[in-house]
């Protein structure tokens, strides 16, 4: 067989777990996977799969239907699954300045990192371009990241029944030598599966992704990059906090103003009271709805456009500076 894929590592891509970086709030019982992969690997149908419900379009085209980072979410034996749809980040055709955009809204959208970056590999598709694009993620993620790597095959209908292992011993070699680098830890999916068979295969894949997380110490893959990110974020999140509550209390003032001038006026006290018990439920009420704001504050973050210029100008992430910054020295 060929030479194994090149291993790679770095200082600054070096995986943490999630101990010491801090409270992340309610994304510490989610379990964030990343699909990565070549237009028309299956990703979006894949991420759809994984949900149990359609989120990301999908369908057949020559070119992506993913054009940017998406986002979906659903709840599985009760653990919040967050699922980032990528589009074809390492297709040729792509502009570097897209490409680095969307490197930068992955990272967004995964902060403070995935759990499980998903390599989605369509079956008969395996060709030396696409090798060559597994490489590049590789070099990109580092080495030591491929502790939280899953090789995810689609397109098992493909299969008419065939074991995976026979079609295996029968592929060309290059993709015999993908298998065996991921050794055990693959999952082969028909994402046009649906009932009893959709559920068993989304177990199947998830299932495996718990185990990967609990050889891993129960963290999620960061680096340096991630972090820095994760940092400008908290302080988008922290500003619209802060705002948040300051607009609450001139609110609140200026409610308590008009109320209680009112009350003044009243003669009689049952009316005094319902007034007051009015002004009680209206302060009541802005209080939920900025306790609601401040809960969505992050959710806000990743819809700003803005957020992605800080990222890339904090990280200072040319697309080759990327590159540089996961590839060893």
């Amino acid at each position: 067989m060929a030479a194994p894929f090149p291993s790679v590592s770095s200082s600054l891509s070096e995986p943490r777990t999630s101990q010491g970086l801090g409270n992340q709030d309610s994304r510490d019982s989610q379990l964030r996977l990343v699909l990565v992969g070549k237009t028309g690997a299956g990703k979006s149908a894949t991420g759809n799969s994984i949900l149990g419900k359609k989120v990301f379009r999908s369908g057949i085209a020559t070119k992506s239907i993913t054009k940017i980072c998406e986002k979906g979410s659903s709840t599985w034996r009760g653990r919040d699954i967050v699922v980032v749809d990528t589009p074809g980040i390492f297709d040729t055709e792509e502009p570097a300045a897209d490409t680095q955009r969307e490197i930068a809204h992955c990272i967004l959208l995964t902060s403070p990192g995935p759990h499980a970056v998903l390599l989605v590999v369509h079956l008969g598709r395996y060709t030396g371009e696409e090798q060559k694009a597994l490489k590049e993620m590789l070099t990109m993620f580092g080495s030591k990241a491929r502790r939280y790597m899953i090789l995810v095959f689609t397109g098992k209908d493909n299969l008419e029944g065939m074991d995976f292992h026979d079609y295996v011993k029968d592929a060309p070699h290059i993709f015999q030598d993908l298998v065996d680098e991921f050794r055990d830890r693959h999952c082969v999916l028909n994402n046009k599966a649906t009932g009893a068979e959709l559920e068993a295969q989304r177990a199947e894949l998830l299932d495996m992704v718990q185990r990967m997380v609990g050889e891993n110490g129960g963290g999620f893959y960061t680096s340096e990059m991630f972090q820095r990110a994760e940092v400008e974020i908290q302080k988008r999140i922290l500003a619209i906090q802060n705002q948040s509550r300051a607009e609450l209390e001139r609110e609140k003032c200026q409610i308590r103003k008009e109320f209680e001038d009112d009350i003044r006026m009243l003669r009689d006290d049952d009316e005094r009271k319902m007034r007051k018990a009015e002004m009680e439920r209206t302060l009541a009420e802005r209080e939920r709805s900025c306790v609601e704001r401040q809960q969505n504050a992050r959710a806000a973050v990743e819809t700003q456009k803005a957020i992605l210029d800080i990222i890339l100008k904090a990280l200072d992430l040319a697309f080759l500076v990327l590159k540089h910054i996961f590839m060893e020295k």
